[in-house]
């Protein structure tokens, strides 16, 4: 359960994956020297950031996220304009090491490219869609509430629905006939 943090001037030491990712990145911060306010993360040795930064609950434990045994290099995550959207579209992944290697460099490059790309697609893509018009709903359910197009939608002939049972009507005077014995 423990993995290799490298960083600064070929300095490393193990931590132990066994917890949460928010203590584990408050543990590297504290031991790298970087500010609490910068936004930290890891990348293992091709330059494949593991995004922990993204991480908001307790639950997320870090052994989920890597692998032991590993070696990973701390990095410093620099995000777009804050309140904008390129805040969450644009990525830059810095090393935090005095001599990394040209493919740690690279690795770490495109996939803040890639990053930035996928979300100014998917922004796009969302321009793109619209509500769904009231024509396009089914026939039956114009002028109906939304909860009884639902109920009535919602069993199959044959199928019982939930709730309150029906009541069967009632024959004139109020008693129910028993079926004649023959």
């Amino acid at each position: 359960m423990f993995i290799c943090i490298n960083h600064g001037d070929n300095q490393s030491f193990l931590v132990n994956t066994d917890c949460p990712i928010l203590l584990l990145l408050s543990h590297l911060r504290s031991k790298v020297g970087v500010p609490a306010t910068d936004v930290i993360d890891v990348c293992d040795k091709l330059g494949t950031p593991k995004l922990l930064f993204q991480v908001k609950t307790l639950r997320e434990r870090a052994s989920e996220f890597l692998p032991a045994p590993g070696t990973y290099y701390v990095c410093r995550v620099e995000l777009g304009t804050p309140g904008t959207a390129q805040e969450l579209a644009s990525r830059t992944f810095t090393p935090l090491l005095k001599d990394p290697s040209v493919a740690l460099i690279e690795g770490l490059r495109q996939h803040g490219q890639h990053t930035h790309r996928r979300l100014q697609r998917s922004l796009k893509a969302a321009e793109g869609r619209r509500a769904p018009a009231t024509e396009a709903l089914p026939a039956g359910t114009h002028g109906q509430g939304a909860g009884k197009a639902a109920a009535r939608g919602a069993a199959r002939p044959g199928e019982e629905q939930e709730g309150a049972p029906r009541r069967t009507p009632q024959p004139p005077g109020g008693r129910q006939q028993r079926p004649r014995q023959r």
